[in-house]
């Protein structure tokens, strides 16, 4: 697999990178939470601004992503907004959408970007280009909290995501079953084989909480972990998936 290199931490080479969201409605939270992130070691962190008090003011939404980024100069940071459709706290109309993302893509503050693949194709694509030319990974996401969709679904999404422009293709779908799981880690199996990139993907639900601790075999190159709250049903706290992960990274090098 050829890794994404991000703040000079290799995504997509050895053990899959842990990733905690800090959902805080403001900048002091948030920054204590990246503090306590830090010290139970999360390698990367996602800022979900939909939790954030002042999610429509963009200048200070500006502000505090600046600041999140001055207090983690080793760990790339994910920027996200995620709607309510797609399992988030807050809603924006497509216009103010773009415009967040945009100014905050261009703020030099980010890392990576959450692009939900909802918006359309074309904006997609768009936000893939802008992305790159300010050297911000696109990070194309789709969720199902309802289902896991068919193997043949699952890696043509993947696929769709990569012909957008996706630096990174996320995937998060729901469990029911071991079979469910069998499902998306077949799917990104595939996809790493086949594009050779990596992707994040995982399976929702405790039926799914494996999926987050085997990427390093089946090309997941991220993992969301929790904290102090899980931002998605079936997190593993960061502590012990990174002591699982490098528990099976040992058996396997």
């Amino acid at each position: 697999m050829k890794p994404i290199v991000v703040k000079g931490m290799s995504i997509g080479e050895g053990m899959p990178k842990t990733i905690v969201s800090l959902m805080d409605g403001n900048i002091e939270s948030l920054l204590a939470s990246a503090e306590r992130g830090k010290a139970a070691g999360a390698d990367c962190f996602e800022w979900r601004v939909d939790f954030f008090s002042e999610v429509h003011n963009t200048a200070a939404v500006v502000s505090a992503a600046r600041s999140l980024s001055e207090v983690l100069p080793e760990n790339p940071l994910l920027f996200t907004f995620r709607s309510e459709s797609q399992g988030g706290n807050a809603t924006l109309d497509l216009d103010e959408y773009v415009a967040l993302n945009s100014a905050v893509i261009g703020s030099g503050a980010i890392d990576m970007v959450d692009i939900e693949i909802g918006i359309g194709d074309n904006r997609v694509r768009d936000f893939a280009v802008i992305s790159c030319f300010n050297d911000v990974v696109p990070v194309v996401s789709y969720h199902d909290f309802e289902k896991t969709p068919t193997h043949q679904d699952l890696v043509a999404l993947l696929e769709r995501m990569m012909r957008l422009g996706a630096g990174i293709p996320k995937v998060a779908v729901m469990a029911h079953d071991a079979h469910d799981a069998l499902v998306l880690l077949s799917a990104a199996e595939e996809f790493k084989r086949t594009f050779e990139r990596p992707a994040l993907t995982m399976a929702m639900g405790a039926q799914g909480s494996i999926t987050r601790l085997v990427g390093e075999q089946f090309g997941s190159a991220l993992t969301f972990c929790s904290l102090d709250s899980a931002s998605a049903p079936g997190q593993v706290p960061v502590q012990d998936a990174k002591r699982i992960m490098s528990d099976l990274h040992a058996l396997i090098s």
